[in-house]
């Protein structure tokens, strides 16, 4: 985990425990299985976009046909990344909310909304969408906030 040199004298030791703690549980926990979906979403379509022109081209004896290739390529890269972003976002919320069962919803919230009141320039162009939030898969600041008030305080007594 990267800790921004910026924050640093920003936030006490125990403002980091909650942030340090949703980190640590999408890398060990979450991202894991975005990885196998990722293959899927745009790896396996594009091996097989690149697959079925190159056969196609032998088979028949067409070299033109290898022209295909970009163009099945190029929106399934495109639909690939969106969704593999959108899945991305997901599962930093769902970080979150598996954070805050087990270090608690109230001390993750306060934390998020004091980054959110220093009026950081980067964090402010996210919660605009401005920045590139949507291709790099980031929730803002405030959806993670919201994302933690609908989270029942029941859950972390769940079995599951």
């Amino acid at each position: 985990m990267v800790i921004p040199a910026r924050m640093m004298g920003k936030l006490t030791v125990e403002e980091w425990r909650p942030l340090i703690g949703s980190s640590l549980m999408f890398e060990k926990k979450i991202r894991r299985t975005l990885r196998g979906r990722a293959f899927l979403l745009t790896g396996l379509p594009l091996i097989v976009a690149l697959a079925v022109p190159i056969t196609a081209a032998i088979v028949l004896q067409m070299s033109w046909l290898i022209i295909l290739y970009p163009v099945l390529v190029l929106p399934l890269a495109y639909l690939g990344g969106r969704r593999y972003s959108s899945d991305l976002k997901k599962a930093r919320l769902e970080a979150d909310t598996q954070a805050s069962a087990v270090i608690g919803k109230d001390s993750l919230m306060a934390v998020l909304r004091t980054i959110d009141n220093m009026g950081l320039d980067d964090i402010d162009r996210l919660k605009t969408g401005r920045g590139g939030r949507r291709l790099a898969g980031l929730p803002s600041i405030t959806e993670r906030i919201e994302n933690l008030q609908t989270v029942s305080t029941l859950n972390s007594y769940s079995t599951t």
